[in-house]
Order: C-alpha cells, then structure tokens, then sequence
C-alpha cells in the first residue's frame, strides 16, 4: 500500500491512497492496485498541534482499530479508535495507532496494526491529489522571487505560484512559473532558473501545514533575512510552511 496524492478542501487535505475501502458491509480496508477509484480517496484531518491525524473514508467514516488489530472503516469522528500519531521518515510516513502499534499490510492485502517496532514495511507513500500547485507562506511572508535578485525569498508580500510535479510518492519536482525548475546551491539556497528536475519531499504537519525536505537532505527553513535556506537537521518553527 502507498499514500497517494491529496487535494484541500475546506481546510481539509484529501489524499489520494493506494488502499481502498471494501464494499461489503465490514468496510475492512485492503492494500489497492494502482488503478485509483473513489473508494482510494482518503480525507486528511490532522490536529496541528500533537501530530495526531484522522483518515475519513469515500463511504463518511473513519478509519479505526478494532477488535484482532484489524483497521476498518466504520469509525466516528470523536472515537479516541480513528486518531493516529503521524511520523516521517525522509517524505514517508507511519501512522501509530492509540494502542501504540503501527499500520502495516498483513500479507492477503488487508490494513493492520500489528508492529510495535516500524520498519520498511510500516512506512507509506503520500501524494498529494487534484493540487497541481503549491503556494507557500512562513514565519516572515511567501516564498517568491523579485526583479532584483535570482535567490528565492520567504519575505514577499505575494507568493510564487510552484507547480508540482509528483515524481514517486511523497516526492515531487518543484517548477517555477517560467516552466524551469528549483536549483539549490552549495549554500543551501534557492534558484528558481534550474535546467534539471531535483527530488523534495514534502511531509504533511498539519490539516494546512508542510515541511519540505530539500534535496541536499535538509529541511527548507524562512530566515529572519529574508533568504529561503535548506540547511536544518530538525523541524524547527522556521521549517513550517502553510499552504
């Protein structure tokens, strides 16, 4: 199973996920070809203060634990059973349930929390559906660019439209208005006039906030300068985008 695309609505996130929802009357929730259908779509609602997230279904419910480890479907929003802790790992994630177990694929394709300890095989992809685009505001304005300098900026008063391109789950191309692509220097910064696609990876913090991994393997972080830098090991407040 992968974490596909997502698209926000009403302050919400969709994701676009490569599991899907029975149709039988148990909801159970199973491992999904690569064909999309509407049963694949799970909406994202996430607390952006503890990291906890919800995963609403096609069918109005949520995603729950219930008896044997089994994760179903048939979950209502205020049961402590559909809240997940959300963990990233370099643009993958691992969601832990209540009970401190981790979700996994059991090996006939169904959604189950068996791992105390997560590994490969906890961590799923995530893309982001029907959001071709991104733009991005932090501590001190938007990313963008001005007329008098190449090096982006996290200080503008109106925001650089970034086009997304999904290259794997959780990990897209970023290009500029111009149809180029984002270049990083040996400096940690940003050139918006790139010739070649690089790697970011977008982490989801919230039902309307992002980190973004660049590809020198940093976080990409707003400096009270006004230069957008990709040099921080940790998520800090000024790794925060909201979109």
């Amino acid at each position: 199973m992968k974490l596909g695309g997502g698209a926000e609505t009403a302050g919400k996130t969709r994701l676009r996920v490569l599991m899907a929802c029975s149709s039988s009357a148990d909801v159970e929730v199973y491992a999904a070809s690569e064909h999309i259908t509407p049963m694949s779509l799970f909406q994202f609602e996430s607390d952006n203060e503890n990291h906890n997230l919800q995963l609403r279904s096609a069918n109005g419910y949520y995603l729950a634990q219930r008896r044997h480890r089994t994760v179903m479907a048939n979950g209502h929003r205020l049961e402590c059973d559909t809240f997940f802790h959300m963990h990233w790992n370099c643009g993958k994630i691992m969601l832990q349930t209540a009970s401190g177990r981790f979700l996994s694929i059991a090996p006939d394709g169904l959604l189950m929390a068996n791992a105390t300890i997560p590994g490969p095989n906890e961590e799923f992809g995530i893309r982001l559906a029907n959001r071709p685009f991104l733009a991005l505001r932090g501590r001190y304005g938007y990313v963008g660019t001005s007329s008098e300098q190449d090096l982006m900026h996290c200080n503008m008063d109106q925001p650089d439209c970034i086009h997304l391109l999904p290259c794997r789950q959780g990990i897209y191309h970023f290009q500029a208005q111009g149809g180029s692509f984002w270049s990083i220097t040996s400096f940690g910064t940003f050139r918006p006039w790139g010739k070649f696609a690089l790697n970011f990876c977008i982490e989801l913090q919230g039902s309307n906030l992002l980190t973004v991994l660049a590809p020198n393997g940093f976080y990409m972080r707003s400096d009270r300068s006004g230069t957008l830098l990709a040099d921080s090991e940790d998520i800090t407040k000024e790794c925060i985008w909201e979109f």
